[in-house]
């Protein structure tokens, strides 16, 4: 028995991992393969020699990974600059014509009102979205596989093979996925519920799963060094491999459960996503955001059932650098919510010179009733809060929030961080009140920090 090690380009994740495992194990004499890719390596035992570079590259084709000997020079060519900042700039393009036009609301909030249509287009797409992003990527190669491999079997077994039944087991396999999604995605979310976290607590899980997600985007755009993609924790490599060796078993219900079991495998938009589910605050809020994502991912796996066809050359860099820098994108963002509903916002800074105290102090929109400073607002969509989402106060006096509308999602609560209050938004009029020891400001938002607001202390 011989070991041998080899560089691998183009390997990004523990989906990644498997789908080499899988496919070097089928090779002459490979008794054992172990892939590993913040190391970008993968250890091949073989009984003997190893098969020659071009045989093990030949039992990749078809995929984005390259074998090399370690040592020898790369061929994987990062992204020039000019490409790199023209991506960047499709992104936002793409996001001005969709917030223009409707289709993409940013609000990463996810409510299940509004993806039923009776709250506006709503955080339902935005989760759908990241789940199409996924499934153009090697994201979910493993689950490719698996789709594959168990629709073949079942279909050799079962003998399936008219062009409608012969998709049964491919519509096992995604149902599977989505029920499994949106089922764990509920269990994740009443787990966060149950424990309650605090703002702060809150704000720092959304500033782990974006950093996953900043991560994660700029490996897309092969930008990210080794030493960045090892940091990240990752389910043990033995739980992802025990649910891979299962598509070999030929139960009628195996596609079913292997499309469910895939929610343990989950590559890097899936762990950010399960992160982010412990902040929903409901099974129902949970449940749909693991569900949208699986459902955007539908559309690929669906496909791949019926042929297996994948973006190649020129147009499949072009988008794939497209994918990376929306995911970056959409990790910064997700940064400045964690920060905001910590109570630490990112600011810009402003060159102009601030106000008198006595001009700030005249805030039109807060009124004194008996010794407390009463703000007087309610719930909007652009802006989030009227009719206004700044306010000038005084240090040591109370101040009574009083906040009209029910609010959903993420919007269901009104928080303020640095005062240790919050109140849910689930009366026509809800009331919050607290006193600002301190001059400074005092940051409040949505549970999430996607909706900010400022109250000025002086």
């Amino acid at each position: 028995m011989k070991s041998h090690t080899y560089a691998v380009d183009g390997m990004h994740c523990r989906s990644c991992e498997l789908t080499i495992e899988r496919k070097l194990k089928k090779l002459p004499g490979v008794c054992a393969v172990d892939a590993n890719s913040p190391k970008g390596e993968v250890c091949i035992d073989c009984e003997g020699d190893a098969p020659s570079l071009d045989v093990l590259n030949a039992a990749l084709k078809g995929e984005e990974y390259v074998l090399r000997h370690c040592g020898a020079p790369s061929n994987a060519k990062k992204p020039e600059f000019g490409q790199v900042v023209g991506a960047f700039a499709a992104v936002f393009l793409f996001g001005w014509l969709a917030a223009k036009i409707g289709i993409l609301n940013m609000d990463f909030a996810v409510d299940p009102s509004a993806s039923l249509g009776a709250g506006g287009s709503g955080g339902f797409w935005p989760v759908f979205v990241i789940g199409l992003l996924a499934a153009a990527s090697s994201c979910i190669a493993v689950s490719g596989g698996l789709l594959l491999s168990s629709a073949a079997n079942y279909n050799r077994r079962y003998g399936s093979m008219d062009g409608v039944t012969r998709m049964t087991p491919v519509f096992m396999f995604v149902a599977g996925r989505v029920l499994s999604y949106a089922f764990f995605g509920g269990i994740i979310a009443a787990l966060g519920k149950v424990l309650s976290p605090s703002p702060f607590f809150t704000g720092a899980i959304i500033v782990l799963a974006a950093t996953y997600m900043l991560i994660m985007g700029l490996d897309m755009l092969k930008l990210a060094p080794s030493w960045l993609k090892a940091i990240q924790p990752r389910m043990p490599k033995w739980f992802a491999r025990r649910v891979v060796d299962a598509e070999g078993r030929e139960h009628p219900a195996m596609p079913f459960t292997l499309g469910a079991l895939t929610f343990f495998i989950p590559c890097g938009f899936t762990q950010a996503l399960q992160i982010y589910a412990l902040t929903a605050g409901s099974f129902a809020q949970g449940g749909l955001i693991l569900a949208a994502f699986a459902l955007g991912t539908a559309p690929s796996l669906l496909a791949l059932g019926w042929a297996s066809t994948s973006l190649k050359g020129k147009a499949g860099e072009k988008f794939f650098r497209f994918a990376g820098a929306m995911v970056v994108v959409l990790g910064l963002w997700n940064l400045q919510n964690g920060l905001t509903s910590m109570g630490y916002p990112l600011r810009l800074p402003k060159f102009a010179p601030p106000p008198a105290a006595a001009q700030a102090a005249e805030d039109p929109n807060v009124r004194v009733v008996d010794g407390v400073q009463v703000i007087r607002m309610r719930l909007g969509v652009n802006p989030a809060y009227k009719p206004s989402d700044t306010y000038t106060v005084k240090a040591g006096m109370p101040v009574r929030m009083e906040i009209e509308g029910i609010g959903t999602g993420c919007r269901g609560v009104l928080t303020i961080p640095k005062a240790r209050v919050s109140v849910p938004l689930n009366k026509s009029l809800n009331v919050l009140v607290f006193t600002p020891k301190k001059a400074g400001g005092y940051v409040f938002s949505c549970s999430m920090g996607m909706f900010p607001g400022l109250i000025t202390a002086i």
